[in-house]
C-alpha cells in the first residue's frame, strides 16, 4: 500500500465520494472482524492503509483480542496522542473489558476527521480527552467502573458544541451520533453502519464476508491473527 489515512487527510485531497467510500471499508473490514468475534482494538488512522484508488486495508492486530478473552484486559492507552484520540470513553473511564462497540467508536471518530480534516476529539491528555467528548455529548452518563464518576464530576463543560454546527453532511452526521454513543450498549454495529445511507450506495449483498469460525489465537500475536484471517479470505474466493 501507498500511504496511510493519516496522511491522506492532511494532503486535503479526498473527494466527498472518496470519503464514503473509505468509510464503506472500513465498515466492511470491521464487520469481518467482528463476525469471528474478533476486536481490533488500535484502529486509526495510521491503522487504516490506503492506495491511489482509495483502496483501503486495515493493519495492526497486535492488541486483536477474541471477544471471549475481552475480559480484565489491559486497555490500550498510551502516551501516543494518536491512540488516545480514537480511544472510547469506557476505556478511558478505567474499562477492563473490551467489547465490539469499541472498535465502532474508533471509526466514527475516522469518520468526522474525514469530514473535519483534523481529529474530532483531539485531547492532550486523559481528562482532556474526556473534556472534549463530553462537549458534544448530550446523554446520561453512568458508569461501573472505578473512579469514573469522580473523573466525570470533575470535569466542567464551558460551551457544549453541536456536530451539526461542524459538519453540513446530515447523513454523516447522523452516523457519526450512532457510531458515537457514549453508552457502547447504545452505539450502532457494523452490519447496521452498513446499511446506513451515507454508505449504503457501495454496499452489496454479494461482497457481505463473514467468518466461517470463531478466530482464536492460542499464543495472540499479529502474525498468527493475519495468518488466520488470510486463511478465511482465500476459503471465500475459492467459495466464489
Amino acid at each position: 500500500m501507498e500511504t496511510d489515512l493519516h496522511q491522506v487527510i492532511r494532503a486535503n485531497i479526498l473527494e466527498d465520494v472518496h470519503k464514503n467510500y473509505i468509510i464503506y471499508q472500513l465498515l466492511r473490514s470491521v464487520q469481518f472482524l467482528h463476525s469471528g468475534d474478533l476486536v481490533h482494538r488500535a484502529i486509526n488512522p495510521h491503522n487504516c492503509l490506503i492506495d491511489a484508488d482509495s483502496t483501503l486495508k486495515l493493519q495492526q492486530f497486535g492488541f486483536a483480542r477474541q471477544l471471549s478473552e475481552c475480559e480484565n484486559i489491559e486497555p490500550v492507552l498510551s502516551d501516543r496522542i494518536a491512540t488516545r484520540w480514537y480511544t472510547a470513553p469506557e476505556i478511558l473511564l478505567g474499562s477492563t473489558k473490551s467489547t465490539k462497540s469499541e472498535d465502532m467508536w474508533a471509526v466514527g471518530c475516522i469518520l468526522g476527521e474525514l469530514l473535519l480534516g483534523k481529529p474530532l476529539f483531539p485531547g492532550t491528555s486523559t481528562m482532556s480527552q474526556l473534556e472534549r467528548i463530553l462537549e458534544v455529548t448530550s446523554e446520561d452518563i453512568s458508569f461501573n467502573t472505578p473512579f469514573a464518576a469522580t473523573m466525570i464530576n470533575s470535569i466542567q463543560i464551558v460551551k457544549r458544541k453541536s456536530l451539526k454546527e461542524l459538519i453540513k453532511d446530515e447523513n454523516a452526521v447522523d452516523l457519526i451520533e450512532k457510531l458515537l454513543r457514549f453508552n457502547p450498549n447504545e452505539r450502532i454495529t457494523a452490519e447496521e453502519a452498513l446499511k446506513h445511507p451515507f454508505v449504503m450506495k457501495f454496499n452489496t449483498e454479494n461482497e457481505s464476508i463473514c467468518l466461517s469460525q470463531i478466530l482464536e489465537s492460542k499464543n495472540r500475536k499479529e502474525k498468527n491473527y493475519i495468518e488466520l484471517l488470510n486463511a478465511e479470505i482465500d476459503k471465500w474466493r475459492k467459495q466464489q
